[in-house]
């Protein structure tokens, strides 16, 4: 059974960006852990802070479960506020979620993701492109090699290497694959449906612009208010449409995820020329 890791800054990241490949990866037996690092404590419209913690919390665990994710880790990191966090703490963090889980395949945003003006998808995405080698090393977070009885011991891991990296962003720097997700497609709105209060947060951001530009959408007001599903659908449909045209696809009958996939990069053709089973 292969395994997967998706690390998803806040709740809603993983539906949003790769919900459909999750699914997808799910349905044929791939085991899944969606690691989220921020608390979302602040994604919502008029919730005190327990309260949004605690509805997002909620909402996420619904969405994973529409995915087919079974483990869900939290790092608990305040949201919105990762520029404050030294890279080397998270860093550190997702070098032991490697060491620990052996993920085959790890899903991020890509660090070098164009125009992202939200500094909690840049860090992690930096710390996880970090720990991408730092974790095949011996010599750092030697703690993480401890006997699990020591003082230091955090379980006797090892040097481990992730084999498939998945990068998505909202504007990738080269898009090298795309997935064919039109089965799956459902599953990704349900999942996005579920996050209904990081979804009506979303929708007032656009709202409370389109009212300093001087105008307004009903839709999104009906959104907010009601049925959402609507709108979900209208907007990933179209998306996962185009990025089904953009692949030469048909895109009335097909749809894809686009991603920023490596692996070996420029040895792959000789490690599968000359590579053994293990």
């Amino acid at each position: 059974m292969k395994t997967a890791m998706v690390i998803s800054p806040h709740a809603d990241d993983a539906a949003a960006f790769c919900g459909a490949t999750l699914a997808k990866l799910a349905s044929q037996g791939w085991d899944i852990t969606l690691v989220r690092v921020t608390d979302d404590q602040k994604d919502s419209i008029g919730l005190s802070v327990e309260e949004t913690i605690k509805v997002n919390t909620e909402q996420m665990h619904e969405a994973a479960k529409i995915m087919g994710i079974k483990t869900i880790i939290e790092l608990g990191f305040e949201t919105d506020m990762l520029a404050d966090v030294p890279l080397g703490k998270l860093r550190e963090r997702f070098v032991y979620l490697f060491r620990k889980h052996k993920p085959y395949a790890v899903f991020t945003f890509d660090p070098f993701g164009l125009y992202e003006g939200n500094q909690d998808h840049t860090r992690a995405a930096q710390a996880v492109e970090e720990a991408f080698w730092v974790s095949c090393f011996d010599k750092h977070y030697p703690e993480h090699f401890a006997d699990p009885a020591g003082e230091r011991g955090t379980g006797g891991l090892e040097p481990f290497s992730v084999c498939e990296r998945w990068y998505y962003a909202r504007q990738l720097p080269e898009i090298n694959h795309r997935e064919g997700v039109t089965e799956v497609m459902d599953r990704k709105i349900t999942s996005l449906c579920a996050h209904r209060e990081m979804m009506r947060n979303t929708i007032n951001q656009t709202r409370l612009q389109l009212k300093t530009y001087g105008k307004r959408l009903s839709m999104l007001d009906e959104a907010i208010d009601g049925d959402m599903s609507a709108l979900l659908v209208m907007v990933m449909m179209n998306d996962g449409k185009s990025m089904a045209v953009k692949a030469g696809w048909d895109g009335e009958t097909r749809m894809a995820e686009a991603f920023r996939k490596s692996r070996f990069g420029d040895m792959e053709e000789m490690f599968e020329m000359l590579g053994e089973p293990l």
